[in-house]
């Protein structure tokens, strides 16, 4: 058999501005999606089948601004804006104007993947086999910080309004446009073989070798920076004006990917399902398997961020302020740069940069299980299970180049000149800012309980109830899509972050009933109160982790992720739903100079979650082929006020108070025909 599918998508959403700078702006956005399949099912022999499947996938994604919207140029900003309207400014607690998802950019992701599968049965032997290639590239054009991205925060003040009236802010972020070729190869093989071993027992256990291909750039942009280079002057032979601790492709050691990856990959997995007692009732099952993963193709994406690409530069507390941000800087401002660069190209003084360990290792989990399972009656099962999983090698971003706590001379003014590298070399070191050190080394566990039972449909109606008592916790914060910034609150100890993992869930119930009235015989009675059905599900969960922020950087370490001090620990849950006030800031203090805090990373809980989901149907008869359907939902039935986190940032007024709830009630109708 053989089969062939194509599938296309257009959506367009035109830009909107209001001309009210405070009014979030919206980006026009246009985008096609595109896939064709195309796959052969062959069957070789009566125990042997084998398919092949080939796809190709394509996204176009292109955003551009509205043309009315203002620029910092056009608000008397003296520096130089590569979009004519574009702007990227945000007053921590209050409000922003613009932002990234706003900046006009242009990404086309391409994937082609092939397939191989075989299966073949002998005797007591299913064996599967096969292998899997997938080619990933995208290419991005973005004006991301063209226009620069202030961000006002309340340190120079004590309020984030204020600095921004006085127009004093944090930090501002400048780059020239962003233009990244990225491409990622995946490729596995596996083996299997699921025996039957007697009736009442059969082993499932395969192995599967999926190599690490680190995603690279088509036109070689990255770098590594090497400490030991910096401090012993070696700079590289790719470009003369780089400062020394820098290495780019070309130079001794540095891989096209900036990172090595490994061909000795393989994941293990066994099973286990037996039948005690052989009557069917009852089954004991246990598994183990180790399983890698694979980063998105897009975490290197910023590596065409710093020099000689799209330069950027991160300085923080500005001398020359909003109206002048670049008036303290070493010769002025530098933008815009010449692109491409060439080998004599200029690098900026308090350049931004990402690095990758040299050394990248492959992220795993293995997770393992214990099932127990029992037939009650003829329409009950009930179910306990152990659930378990380690995950190794997971990613996160640190900060390699922070700023040191100097006792009686630290200001948020001097983090450039408190930076570790400018201490060990002003001259030099004055050409680092933030350098964000993908952090490989994170780990996660989970563990979990899960009890359920289930009615089979019987006597009219169905049941399927679920209760999971779990826990999961991390070494820290793992990165997004992209290595961007900084996750580690704290550069000198990933240890600091240890907790709760953001969708740790102590408890979970969820219920799930569906009845189905009888088919009555009679005509009136059947048209009246026949083939009805009605389905609840209700679902109840305690609340999801948050973490408190101080908002500001007093640990005075440039990297902006501080958190409160506990000062009563027995006193942080106000949990007042009139008042709406959840978290009690007296129960907190600004952390202490070059401290990051004592609450802990998700250490608080928000709000629990309670909801009912009903939905009664009516099929009504036409003909053999012909039907309607009438339906009926209502979301959050009973209406119960679902609460959201509250304000986690402890510079802000409102700390602690709750500002937002899940929806209220929702009703729809709908009507369908069945032909």
């Amino acid at each position: 058999t053989a089969f062939a599918r194509y599938f296309i998508l257009d959506y367009a959403n035109p830009a909107s501005f209001t001309n009210n700078v405070l009014t979030t702006a919206r980006a026009a956005l246009f985008q096609r999606a595109q896939s064709i399949v195309l796959g052969d099912q062959l069957t070789l022999s009566p125990t042997i089948i084998n398919s092949i499947h080939v796809g190709f996938t394509r996204l176009a994604v292109h955003r551009s601004n509205p043309s009315n919207m203002p620029t910092p140029v056009g608000l008397g900003v003296n520096m130089y804006n590569a979009s004519p309207n574009y702007i990227q400014l945000s007053v921590s607690n209050y409000f922003g104007v613009g932002g990234g998802t706003n900046a006009t950019a242009s990404f086309i992701r391409n994937q082609w993947q092939y397939s191989d599968d075989m299966d073949w049965i002998k005797g007591r032997n299913h064996y599967s086999f096969g292998g899997e290639f997938i080619a990933n590239q995208m290419d991005e054009t973005n004006l991301q910080y063209a226009n620069g991205d202030f961000s006002f925060d309340g340190s120079q003040t004590g309020g984030a309004l204020a600095d921004y009236m006085l127009g004093r802010p944090i930090q501002l972020i400048d780059s020239g446009l962003v233009v990244a070729g990225l491409r990622e190869k995946y490729a596995a093989l596996y083996f299997q073989d699921d025996i039957q071993l007697t009736k009442k027992l059969a082993v499932h256990a395969g192995v599967r070798w999926e190599p690490s291909l680190p995603e690279y750039d088509a036109g070689g942009r990255g770098n590594h920076f090497s400490r030991a280079n910096f401090v012993s002057g070696t700079k590289t032979v790719k470009y003369t004006n780089a400062p020394p601790g820098l290495l780019f492709y070309g130079d001794p050691g540095i891989p096209k990917a900036y990172a090595n990856g490994s061909w000795a990959d393989f994941a293990p997995r066994i099973g286990v399902a037996w039948d005690p007692s052989g009557s069917g009732k009852e089954s004991i099952r246990s598994s183990y398997g180790i399983f890698f993963d694979q980063p998105e193709s897009y975490t290197d994406r910023d590596f065409a961020l710093a020099a000689p690409w799209a330069n950027q530069i991160t300085l923080t507390v500005p001398s020359g302020g909003f109206v002048n941000p670049f008036a303290g800087y070493p010769g002025g401002n530098p933008f815009p740069f010449p692109y491409p660069p060439t080998k004599s190209s200029a690098f900026p003084v308090q350049g931004s940069y990402i690095n990758l360990p040299l050394n990248l290792h492959h992220p795993y989990t293995q997770q393992w299980g214990l099932s127990l399972e029992r037939q009650l009656g003829s329409n009950w099962v009930v179910t306990a299970d152990y659930l378990g999983n380690k995950s190794t090698h997971l990613r996160s971003g640190t900060e390699s180049n922070p700023a040191v706590y100097i006792p009686g001379n630290s200001t948020t003014k001097n983090t450039a000149q408190r930076r570790i590298l400018a201490q060990l070399n002003p001259t030099t070191g004055a050409y680092y800012s933030t350098i964000t050190m993908m952090d490989d080394g994170v780990n996660s566990s989970y563990n979990a309980l899960r009890l359920s039972a289930r009615h089979r449909f019987s006597q009219n109606f169905t049941l399927l109830s679920v209760y999971t008592y779990s826990h999961c916790l991390q070494d820290t914060e793992t990165l997004g899509n992209r290595l961007t910034g900084n996750n580690e609150s704290n550069p000198y100890n990933r240890n600091a972050d240890y907790g709760p993992c953001d969708f740790d869930l102590r408890h979970s119930l969820a219920n799930s009933v569906v009845y189905q009235t009888p088919n009555f015989q009679r005509r009136p009675l059947g048209w009246i109160a026949g083939n009805w059905e009605l389905a609840f599900l209700v679902s109840a969960y305690n609340g999801f982790p948050f973490s408190p922020l101080t908002g500001t950087d007093a640990s005075l370490s440039g990297v902006g992720l501080d958190r409160p001090d506990v000062v009563n620990r027995g006193a942080r849950y106000v949990r007042n739903t009139q008042t709406h006030l959840w978290i009690s800031p007296q129960a907190f203090q600004k952390n202490a100079p070059g401290t990051f805090g004592t609450a802990g990373m998700n250490s608080l809980l928000g709000p629990h979650y309670v909801d009912t989901d009903v939905n009664l149907t009516k099929i009504i008869p036409i003909h053999e082929s012909q039907s309607l359907q009438l339906r009926f939902e209502f979301f959050n039935a009973l209406n119960h006020t679902n609460f959201n986190a509250p304000v986690n940032n402890f510079s802000s007024a409102k700390f602690g108070i709750i500002q937002a709830s899940s929806p209220a009630r929702i009703g729809q109708l709908a009507l369908k025909y069945y032909f």
